[in-house]
């Protein structure tokens, strides 16, 4: 059975290149997802991991005083059959300046997606998607968030089988990791009761937010949280088609 090796983290723009390369060098992954990439990293990464598959801006970020496009991307040095962008908020010509001034501005100023790519190694093609889905206070779900979820959905309806990654911004046992994992299988296991890592800002926090789901036709085994690499935890798995 051919398996995948795949790790997913959210880098915080680039303000911890410094452990997320090391880190990402160690672990030799044929699929990195990566949440919060300044576009101009892009070419970091590129040289250091594999081709970009895929990517998406979703706001305009200040940056640490680099302003520039901000959003996701998937990266590997294997083949890339195809691959899509899909918005469950905002569309391209909807890209702006990042307002974080209120819950709603910061809302209206991001766009919400879903990016895939169809990644082939050893005769088998694997549906590899991330996202970074919409922020809320204290973790608490609000109806700007209940709707994407409702899109979100959506999107992931019409994908077939596949493996989604990210910062779902969303603690596990509450309701919106709840209604993903009442229809995709949550592979992290029980044994996590956190992903924000000490060097996150606000830590400690005793939230689960950053994940990995699979379809039916997919497994996900060795799931495993790092720390100590960006201010979420980094999340590995290997992946095997069932």
């Amino acid at each position: 059975m051919t398996g995948l090796s795949l790790v997913s983290v959210n880098i915080e723009r680039s303000k911890h290149l410094d452990t997320v390369a090391p880190f990402l060098r160690r672990q030799k992954p044929d699929v990195v997802c990566v949440q919060e990439l300044m576009q101009y990293d892009i070419p970091f990464f590129e040289k250091e991991f594999g081709a970009c598959a895929v990517y998406v801006a979703n706001t305009i970020h200040p940056a640490e005083g680099k302003s520039g496009p901000v959003g996701i991307g998937i990266f590997t040095s294997l083949p890339v059959l195809s691959h899509a962008v899909e918005y469950y908020w905002g569309s391209p010509e909807a890209l702006m300046e990042y307002d974080p001034s209120s819950t709603k501005r910061k809302h209206d100023t991001e766009t919400h997606t879903v990016v895939y790519a169809d990644i082939s190694k050893d005769g088998s093609t694997f549906r590899i998607a991330t996202t970074h889905f919409t922020w809320t206070a204290d973790g608490q779900p609000d109806d700007l968030q209940r709707e994407d979820l409702v899109r979100m959905l959506s999107v992931l309806e019409k994908m077939g089988e596949f493996v989604l990654c990210g910062d779902f911004n969303a603690p596990r046992g509450e309701e919106i990791w709840d209604t993903i994992a009442s229809r995709y299988k949550d592979n992290l296991p029980a044994k996590y009761t956190t992903s924000i890592d000490p060097m996150h800002r606000a830590a400690p926090l005793p939230y689960v937010v950053d994940g990995m789901f699979t379809t039916p036709g997919y497994g996900a085994t060795d799931v495993e949280l790092h720390e100590g690499v960006s201010d979420h935890m980094a999340v590995s798995a290997t992946i095997a088609k069932l």
